[in-house]
């Protein structure tokens, strides 16, 4: 128990210098191109990146990790300077839900009746763990069984797929 404890300690710790390393300096960053009035500028596509450049330069804080510098630097050569606002603002809320939990698509070709929903998110909830989300999509193509994808993991017992597998093995 006193393990986990200081594990939870130091993972805090990683977390909270994570955050201070990207937010901290994109809002000193946002504030002074608010400060001084540069976002038409850095958005305006007539004016050369060399400028622009130059422009983040002077407004950029001493100790900013390179991580965040170049995120401005890639908002600026887009033209997407205007973009920093927003993004800080969905990063504090990304902050405040807490880490994304992982999706199951599950695509069939007709849709699952309760308990057959509740058996398949049983199962998949013990195969990739708990705190699944499940999103449920029909699609009459796949004429039978179901596709589950999990992050980048695809299981594909449709129909339409074992078919599909067939006529690759026989064609190769």
């Amino acid at each position: 128990m006193a393990t986990e404890g200081m594990a939870r300690t130091y993972a805090q710790a990683i977390f909270e210098k994570a955050v201070e390393g990207w937010l901290t300096p994109l809002k000193a960053i946002q504030s002074a191109i608010a400060k001084e009035n540069l976002y038409e500028k850095l958005d305006d596509a007539s004016v050369a990146f060399p400028q622009k450049q130059a422009w983040i330069k002077q407004i950029m804080p001493a100790n900013t990790a390179p991580e965040a510098q170049n995120l401005v630097a890639l908002l600026v050569s887009k033209n997407e300077a205007h973009l920093l606002p927003g993004i800080i603002a969905e990063f504090e809320s990304n902050l405040q839900r807490g880490p994304a939990r992982p999706t199951a698509r599950i695509t069939s070709a007709v849709e699952f009746i309760a308990a057959d929903r509740k058996t398949l998110e049983e199962k998949l909830s013990r195969q990739f763990g708990a705190g699944l989300e499940f999103q449920y999509v029909t699609d009459a193509s796949l004429l039978g069984g179901v596709i589950v994808r999990v992050g980048d993991k695809v299981i594909d017992g449709s129909v339409a797929g074992k078919l599909a597998a067939l006529k690759e093995k026989l064609t190769s």
